[in-house]
């Protein structure tokens, strides 16, 4: 239990850690600058000068005027068709943003046309969540009372109630988590649950029916190696998945368990064989990504699998040894059958012969019937003539 709080507690942080990276990389990012050739923009020097341009699309164009606090743009975009839930790489919507830098104003602007209050970024995180996590209980009270759910769960497992610091913030969420009727527990096994029956299901079937996430391209062996759902991990790999996929970002499932400290799920890809050594489209390998912590684990990790390598090459040449012993004895057999097949008459044939044999001896015996007759008659035209001779022509015998 002890465990599960520091992991709960380690995540939280490298949440709000990559967060604030994540927001970082934003406001640095082409989305936050002014669009070079929107109406009555100054343009920047290198284009003043007939310089290459910068060309924004749709999207970046939408971000950047609700990040600037345009409303008058924003509402223009808005009439010739943008779409007020667009995101970046990241999965920051306009609102997600306005969130952040406590835009109240744009904030409601963007509710009253029609944002969601509960589209999630790429991390899982909602309007309600940042709102959490910055600490801002005026823009959370709005989100609520436009139907803002405070059951959602984030990548890490996380509701808006848990990323709360401040009392007042914190109080709030779980009065309301008591008023919508959410059971947290449940919420945060939902999807490990529907992940476990999905698992199962391939297992059984014989055949992965995975759907990738559509902004990080990441599996459902990303998730479960990231997140822990270690019995999830261990199906999916009897189920066959491929171990070394990877993500939009080149991250295989063992990139994700590294960075994310998850020492067991690595543990699990690592013994069923996993390429250790891959890198990601930044060239990091998981080792480069891992947390501190499990460095060390990570090359214990790399030994053993040499060793189970090697042991599964031998056990593999066993069996191909004993296969071919099989083989070889099945065609020994075969050949011996055939051999005597060929020796052993066929009942036909012994049948054929039997008759030939009984007719060469019926033959046989009524040429011997014929000879025995004519020695006779010859025996008995002896004996008359012997008989003429004696008497004088005269025979005596009985009968004549």
């Amino acid at each position: 239990m002890a465990e599960m709080e520091h992991l709960g507690g380690k995540r939280a942080e490298s949440a709000r850690a990559r967060r604030a990276e994540q927001l970082r990389r934003w406001r640095g990012s082409l989305t936050e600058q002014e669009p070079a050739d929107r109406p009555g923009a100054e343009l920047p020097p290198q284009a003043q000068r007939g310089g290459p341009r910068v060309r924004f699309e749709d999207g970046a164009v939408f971000l950047a005027a609700c990040s600037s606090g345009d409303t008058d743009e924003v509402r223009r975009l808005l009439a010739r068709g943008a779409d007020v839930d667009t995101a970046n790489v990241d999965g920051l919507t306009a609102l997600h943003q306005a969130c952040i830098d406590e835009n109240v104003d744009m904030v409601k602007f963007l509710v009253e046309n029609g944002a969601s209050v509960n589209q999630q970024d790429s991390e899982g995180w909602t309007p309600l969540h940042a709102a959490a996590s910055c600490g801002h209980l005026n823009i959370a009270e709005y989100f609520i009372n436009h139907g803002a759910s405070v059951g959602v769960v984030n990548s890490e497992g996380e509701v808006p109630s848990d990323l709360a610091e401040e009392p007042a913030m914190k109080d709030l969420l779980l009065q309301q988590v008591k008023k919508q009727g959410v059971d947290l527990e449940q919420s945060r096994k939902a999807e490990e649950q529907q992940m476990l029956q999905d698992a199962r299901q391939w297992l059984n079937s014989g055949k992965i029916q995975d759907v990738r996430q559509a902004r990080s391209g990441a599996t459902a062996l990303h998730v479960a190696a990231a997140k822990g759902y270690y019995e999830v991990l261990r199906l999916l790999t009897q189920a066959g998945y491929e171990l070394n996929v990877q993500d939009r970002d080149g991250w295989t499932p063992l990139h994700a368990a590294a960075h994310w400290g998850v020492k067991e799920a690595c543990s699990i890809l690592a013994e069923a064989l996993c390429d250790m050594d891959v890198r990601s489209k930044l060239g990091q390998t998981p080792f480069d990504v891992a947390d501190e912590g499990l460095v060390e684990h990570l090359e214990m990790l790399q030994k053993k699998q040499s060793v189970l390598r090697s042991e599964k090459e031998t056990r593999n040449k066993l069996i191909e040894s004993d296969l071919n012993s099989k083989l070889h004895g099945r065609l020994f057999k075969n050949k011996e059958k055939m051999l005597y097949e060929e020796e052993t008459p066929k009942p036909q044939e012994m049948e054929d012969e039997n008759k030939e044999s009984s007719s060469s001896s019926s033959d046989e015996d009524e040429g011997e019937d014929e000879a025995s007759e004519s020695e006779t008659e010859k025996e008995a035209g002896d004996a008359e003539t012997l008989c003429l001779q004696s008497t004088g022509g005269h025979c005596l015998s009985q009968g004549r």
